[in-house]
């Protein structure tokens, strides 16, 4: 009796595990998730395009530039992915933007808390993948549904990418959103003291 509650209990634990590494990752790798950051800042910069900011303003949001970075872990990706996904609920006004998208609550893959050791390129994939939406969907607003969205759901061919690499796409949109919010915000004095 003692040794079949002991089987069970293993075996159950051995599940729990298999479960666990399964839904922390899903094959991604960060050339993947480098591709769908390509994608959120053209969505980005497009969206400036019918933004009220006027063309200088728009511009200087253009020609900040992507920075090198080394030795970055998806942990650290993770990380700055989420300071973006809070600069953008702000900025643009956005219930909290969830981690999960619906598909993976239907398949049930990644129902418990990550941990920062589990992070994977797959984690900060799925977490990307979010805010891509939450853009194209100001992107919508802004262009009231006259243009289409496809070009920001395309996957570019992008091979070797280290999480580093990921890292300095994340970062490039921090630093154009952080500087939109100052345009912005500059914008709505001019216009209250004008």
């Amino acid at each position: 009796m003692k040794y079949n509650l002991i089987k069970i209990i293993l075996l159950a634990f051995t599940l729990l595990i298999t479960v666990q590494a399964k839904a922390a990752d899903f094959g991604f790798k960060p050339s993947n998730v480098y591709s769908i950051w390509l994608n959120i800042n053209q969505v980005f910069l497009q969206y400036q395009s019918h933004s009220n900011l006027n063309l200088q303003a728009q511009n200087q949001i253009f020609a900040i530039k992507s920075e090198r970075f080394t030795d970055k872990q998806p942990r650290d990706v993770y990380r700055q992915v989420e300071d973006v996904k809070k600069m953008l609920e702000s900025a643009f006004g956005l219930p909290e933007i969830s981690h999960q998208p619906a598909w993976v609550d239907h398949y049930k893959t990644l129902q418990y808390q990550q941990v920062e050791e589990q992070i994977h390129p797959s984690s900060v994939f799925i977490l990307s993948s979010q805010l891509l939406r939450a853009l194209v969907d100001q992107y919508i607003q802004a262009t009231q549904s006259r243009l289409p969205v496809s070009q920001f759901y395309s996957e570019v061919e992008v091979i070797d990418k280290t999480p580093s690499d990921v890292f300095a796409q994340v970062d490039l949109l921090k630093r154009r959103l952080a500087h939109y919010i100052q345009l912005k915000s500059i914008q709505a004095q001019l216009g209250q003291g004008g």
